[in-house]
């Protein structure tokens, strides 16, 4: 067991929720990008929690990185709002749009 690495995808999955939680439905691609971010953290988690091989894990990581990788970039595209702050949000910040006005 790497316990470091299980420390920091579970951190990474916490914040992913939390952020989550902040946009709710506000914002669907940033939203769906944060679900994948969540689950590529707890399924890493689970696979360097265990010391041998784990069947499947490798699948479930690598298309939950390519959901959250197409998610966030059509977000971007999209100019949908974030959780603010990084660290840990606790509002919806505004878009770069927003932000030009």
């Amino acid at each position: 067991m790497n316990l470091s690495y299980v420390v920091f995808d579970v951190a990474v999955a916490v914040l992913a929720l939390r952020s989550l939680a902040v946009l709710g439905t506000r914002a669907r691609w940033t939203s769906t990008g944060w679900l994948a971010t969540a689950g590529y953290g707890l399924a890493a988690a689970w696979r360097y929690a265990h010391d041998g091989p784990v069947p499947g894990i490798a699948l479930v990581t690598t298309g939950c990185f390519i959901v959250l990788t197409a998610a966030f970039i059509i977000a971007v595209v999209r100019d949908e709002p974030q959780a603010e702050p990084l660290l840990w949000p606790s509002r919806v910040g505004p878009t770069r749009a927003e932000k030009r006005r």
